[in-house]
C-alpha cells in the first residue's frame, strides 16, 4: 500500500529538520507523499518542492493555522492552497505580527517569573529560520536549566493555566477556513480530540465549521486509539467531510514520533486519502472557473 503523511513540521516552525531533510527522510522511509504543514507559515514549501523535484515523492503544499474557539486553541490545516498569492502572504504577515506581540509578552513574563534572561532577539538568534512558538521557549528554558524537560516547562511556565501564558489574539477557525478557501485550498480540522472538548462540544464545533466551509477532519492521528479514530471517522461521515491523517512529525522535538509511521509504527495513512483531497481541489477549481 502506498502511504503518506499529511501533517509534518519543519524548522520553519517548531520541527527540527529542514524541508530538504524532510524530503530525504520521506524518500528513505518509502512514503509516496507528505504535506508540509508548518504553523502559520509557508516559508519551507518552496525548498521542499525543489528538493523533491525529479523524485517520485509528492510534496503537498500546506499550513497549520492556530485559532481560538471557546477560549481553546483550535488548529486548522490547509492543503493545496495558492500560498504564493500576495493576498495570502499579506494575511500571514498580519497573523505573524500578532504572534510576535504575544511572544514578546511571554518573554517578559518568563523573565519576571523565572529570572531567566530571554528576549525575542535571543530566540530568533537561536532559531533563525523558525516562526517562534512556545516550543522554542520551552527549549530555551531547558537549555538554560530552568526546566528538566520541555513538558515540565509547559506544565510550570507555558501551558494555558501556567503563569507565563499569554492567550493568542482571537483569530477564529472561521477566519482560517475562509482564508484557505479564498485561496483555493482544502480546510481540515486538525487532531480534533486534543482540545479537551466534550463529545457534545466537539460535535457543535464540527457542525459550526462545516457551515463556514470545512471540508475534512484529521481522523487518523498518531495519538488516536482505535475507538477514537472510529469516532472521528463517524463524525466526518455524519457531516460529509473528507478524512485525512498524519503523524504531526516534529523530528527530534517529538522524538517518539516517526515520519509516516508514528509511535512504534501505530500509523499508516493510505494514499487514497490524498486522492480524495485532490478530487476536492479539482471540484473547487472547476466551480470557481
Amino acid at each position: 500500500m502506498k502511504t503518506i503523511d499529511l501533517h509534518v513540521h519543519s524548522c520553519h516552525s517548531d520541527g527540527s529538520l529542514t524541508p530538504k531533510e524532510l524530503v530525504e527522510l520521506a524518500l528513505k522511509t518509502g512514503l509516496s507523499a507528505f504535506a508540509l504543514t508548518d504553523h502559520d507559515t509557508t516559508g519551507g514549501i518552496g525548498e521542499a518542492l525543489l528538493a523533491a523535484a525529479g523524485t517520485k515523492l509528492e510534496v503537498v503544499p500546506g499550513i497549520e493555522f492556530s485559532t481560538r474557539w471557546l477560549h481553546r486553541d483550535i488548529h486548522i490545516l490547509g492543503y493545496y492552497l495558492d500560498y504564493e498569492a500576495d493576498s495570502f502572504q499579506q494575511k500571514l504577515r498580519e497573523f505573524l505580527k500578532d504572534r510576535d506581540l504575544r511572544n514578546h509578552k511571554m518573554c517578559a513574563r518568563i523573565q519576571e517569573y523565572t529570572g531567566c534572561p530571554l528576549s525575542m532577539e535571543d530566540l530568533q538568534n537561536r532559531f533563525p529560520k523558525a516562526v517562534i512558538t512556545r516550543a522554542h521557549m520551552a527549549a530555551w528554558l531547558v537549555e538554560k536549566g530552568f526546566a528538566a524537560t520541555k513538558n515540565i516547562a509547559f506544565d510550570k511556565y507555558l501551558g494555558e493555566h501556567a503563569p507565563c501564558f499569554v492567550p493568542k489574539s482571537e483569530v477564529t477557525p472561521k477566519d482560517a477556513i475562509r482564508l484557505i478557501l479564498a485561496h483555493g485550498g482544502i480546510p481540515v480540522l486538525a487532531h480534533p480530540l486534543l482540545y479537551a472538548l466534550s463529545r457534545k462540544q466537539l460535535c457543535l464545533l464540527v457542525k459550526e465549521l462545516k457551515e463556514y466551509g470545512l471540508l475534512g477532519i484529521e481522523a487518523i492521528y498518531v495519538l488516536n486509539r482505535r475507538a477514537e479514530e472510529t469516532f472521528c471517522r463517524s463524525l466526518a461521515e455524519e457531516h460529509g467531510l473528507l478524512i485525512t491523517g498524519g503523524s504531526d512529525f516534529h523530528g527530534k522535538n517529538k522524538p517518539d514520533i516517526a515520519l509516516g509511521t508514528g509511535i512504534r509504527s501505530n500509523l499508516s495513512v493510505s494514499y487514497s486519502l490524498l486522492e480524495g483531497l485532490k478530487e476536492a481541489k479539482r471540484l473547487n477549481s472547476s466551480q470557481e472557473s
